[in-house]
């Protein structure tokens, strides 16, 4: 066999062998049907207590409670509006409607979003996790490959990163859609330090794929670390580098990735305007004993709590961090290249760990940075040790007798330096810590020695980069699978939001869902019932002060046009006990929460003949004994004569809403669904502008008689960011087709 084609096999074996450690990391789930992330925190709520699995803990960790509130309910709905034809640009099922396409976080055009459009959610759930998987060990063998290391050092690369923590260990989260594409980027930078201006084309469609993934926080993330390293490689070869060329192309490809996003970009910056400030994140701040996770996630302290989550995206694999003793070793002794790469990269993984220690409240307190955190600064940390480890075995291979010699004389002292200083202080804090699993990490720390120190002695006699290299994959999976793999919380596809007794009561009611403040927390659409609280966190401004005012006077919520209440005996005596009259108990369930149809509720669609006229919304004013406000309209304080009716049609979207009016006076229709730009209404084919009442409601105001009014919602900053993202994608096109077919040149080490 030819040496091209022996060397076209071994990379194609390779990219297989990556596909098939995807599939075996989830082959459990695809044999079970489990779903590769932990929603189990919903048994602790009423409507799925019935259902509890025994023995069941409550869950203390916020970040792994978004899986039931968000994660899952947004699939759903993905899959099931895409499966019925409907829009995904609006959401009725949480908070009386809110924007699903805009947030972002939808991740609606995000490439692992696809098996959500065509599988069944529960295999969708796990075939997306997989895709991650590959496309992150896919992108770094292609990167290692470029920056020219053989196939067997690209494999180690590749491994040790599809299976790190941000790719595997968080592969539910929207951190996982963003990390995979890393490497790439790092690629790219690369280029464009050497002064391959035109490499900005490429980075622009990198970072656009990363920015689909719906997660701005890991975007910046990525972005960070990406100019670190272009500023690390100025300092470690200022011969070389050309950081003014190379900071234009990297400030020229962020502004024409975002353009190339700008279809997802525009309505996510409307949605901004309209959003309440977003809350402050839960602490994640590290704390010096966490740096030992750099050997073990079984040495996370119990007691970290919120901060447990971030804390484990340290360790970048125990392999990798024994062999930065063979990287020092051999520093010297490196090409310079190589060297200075490998410098920039590790100087650049360090001060971003720093960061993630000590700078994260600074970073905190900047505008566009305020929300992120520690693990959005971690997600290099794998990929910048592993190439480090890969470089340093590969150069091993390559020494000469004399330098051999040199780097043993170093290893001598390195090794047990290092090497004894980590089990010395593995072993201390396991005698002064409870709780944590000591004996696991220094089993795992044994074997990565052993199996370096047999390598290092074979390769001695008979160096070998091929043979090394796939020995080192090899060993490199088992111990991320013994790092991560248990780490993984499954639930079981039954036990995913299942259809108990009192869910099967609301659902019977076909109406939105209001009452106890509890429900804030319930979320109900993972079983596709509408609800007047938002618990995906989908939080607009007016909403959000309409809600703060129903929480002083609940009775607020019979506008939202919820025909059905659960409250508890609290509820009842108290804030409710104006209504007890008109309450007709549905059913009583065993956690003391009472199921109520409210008979004199306010409907959804309404007409109003009298209002307090306002200019601005002041939620203050806001009162369940007084009339509504309307913003813009002027109609009287007090008006005489009979109410219509308005009944909402037959073959209602989720961006269409057809309400006819009987015969009536002058007045104003209220539809109960949320005021947000984009909607538009016409009044018998007329277009008319809608007003908003009480704040959070769309009002359109109509003449004496028959009426038929229909709600469309057809954003404009769709519109404005199609057009955008196609002028982009032809100017990137454009400059793509000059630089592809130099591609062999350009890539060239």
């Amino acid at each position: 066999m030819r040496p091209s084609s022996r060397k076209i096999l071994e990379n194609a074996v390779c990219v297989l062998v990556l596909g098939l450690t995807a599939a075996l990391s989830f082959l459990p789930a695809l044999m079970s049907g489990d779903l590769p992330l932990d929603v189990k925190s919903i048994f602790f709520a009423p409507p799925w207590e019935e259902a509890r699995p025994p023995g069941l803990e409550p869950v203390t960790d916020s970040a792994a409670a978004q899986f039931a509130l968000r994660i899952y309910p947004s699939r759903l709905f993905l899959q099931q509006t895409f499966q019925s034809h409907d829009s995904l640009l609006w959401d009725p099922m949480e908070g009386m409607g809110a924007p699903f396409f805009a947030l972002w976080r939808s991740r609606c055009l995000s490439p692992f979003s696809l098996p959500f459009y065509v599988l069944p959610l529960g295999l969708a759930f796990i075939v997306s996790a997989l895709l991650k998987l590959a496309v992150a060990g896919w992108c770094a063998f292609y990167a290692a490959r470029r920056l020219a290391f053989p196939p067997a050092m690209a494999l180690l690369v590749a491994l040790a990163f599809q299976l790190s923590g941000p790719v595997y260990l968080w592969s539910g989260l929207p951190l996982s859609d963003v990390t995979p594409w890393l490497p790439v980027l790092l690629l790219c930078s690369e280029r464009l330090i050497l002064g391959q201006f035109r490499a900005w084309a490429l980075t622009a469609v990198v970072i656009a794929v990363m920015a689909l993934g719906g997660d701005p926080e890991t975007l910046a993330g990525a972005l960070l670390f990406s100019l670190v390293y272009l500023l690390a490689r100025r300092l470690r070869d200022p011969g070389h580098a050309q950081l003014a060329r190379a900071i234009s192309g990297w400030a020229i490809a962020i502004a024409a990735g975002l353009a190339l996003v700008a279809v997802q970009l525009a309505p996510y910056l409307e949605y901004l305007l309209q959003a309440a400030a977003p809350a402050t994140p839960p602490a994640m701040l590290l704390a010096g004993r966490d740096l030992l996770l750099l050997l073990s996630p079984a040495l996370l302290d119990p007691a970290r709590g919120d901060a447990a989550a971030a804390a484990r995206l340290l360790h970048a694999g125990v392999l990798q961090v024994f062999l930065l003793a063979l990287w020092l070793a051999l520093r010297r002794l490196l090409t310079r290249p190589l060297r200075r790469r490998m410098e920039a990269l590790f100087l650049t993984a360090l001060v971003l760990v720093l960061s993630a220690f000590v700078a994260t409240p600074l970073l905190n307190r900047l505008p566009f940075l305020d929300q992120l955190g520690p693990q959005h600064l971690l997600i290099a940390l794998p990929l910048a040790f592993t190439f480090i480890a890969a470089a340093s075995v590969e150069e091993w291979n390559e020494l000469n007798p004399e330098q051999c010699k040199a780097a043993l004389a170093r290893l001598v002292v390195l090794v047990p330096v290092l090497w004894g200083g980590a089990f010395i202080v593995v072993l201390a804090y396991g005698g002064i810590s409870d709780g944590v699993k000591v004996w696991p990490a220094l089993l795992w720390m044994v074997v990565a020695a052993v199996v370096i120190l047999v390598m290092l002695g074979a390769t001695l006699f008979r160096p070998n980069v091929r043979v090394s290299g796939y020995v080192l994959c090899a060993v490199t999976a088992g111990l991320q699978w013994a790092a991560f793999g248990p780490r993984i919380d499954y639930t079981a596809r039954a036990e995913a939001f299942p259809e108990t007794s009192m869910i099967t009561s609301l659902r019977a009611m076909e109406t939105r869902i209001g009452g106890s403040e509890a429900l804030k927390q319930w979320p109900l659409a993972g079983n596709g019932i509408p609800q007047v609280f938002a618990p995906g966190g989908a939080s607009l401004a007016r909403y959000n002060a309409f809600m703060a005012q129903a929480d002083q006077d609940p009775l607020l919520l019979r506008r939202t046009g919820a025909r059905a209440l659960v409250l508890t005996k609290e509820d009842i005596q108290g804030a409710f006990a104006a209504v007890r009259p008109v309450l007709n108990i549905q059913e009583v369930y065993p956690s003391g929460a009472i199921l109520f149809r409210d008979l004199d509720t306010i409907p959804r669609a309404r007409m109003i003949y009298e209002a307090q006229s306002v200019d601005q919304f002041d939620p203050a004013l806001l009162r369940s004994e007084q009339l509504p406000l309307v913003e813009g309209a002027a109609l009287p304080e007090k008006s005489d004569g009979p109410y219509a009716k308005a009944t909402i049609a037959e073959g209602e979207t989720h961006t269409k809403v057809l309400v006819n009016i009987a015969h009536t006076r002058r007045g104003l229709l209220v539809l109960a669904d949320t005021f947000y730009p984009g909607w538009r209404a016409t009044v018998d084919g007329k277009l008319t502008e809608i007003r908003p009442v009480d704040g959070v409601f769309r009002g359109v105001e109509v003449g004496e008689g028959e009426h038929e009014v229909v709600f469309v919602y057809d954003p404009f900053s769709l519109k404005l960011g199609a057009g955008i993202s196609l002028i982009a994608a032809l100017v990137v096109l454009v400059n793509l087709r000059h630089f592809l077919p130099r591609r062999r040149n350009a890539w060239s080490v």
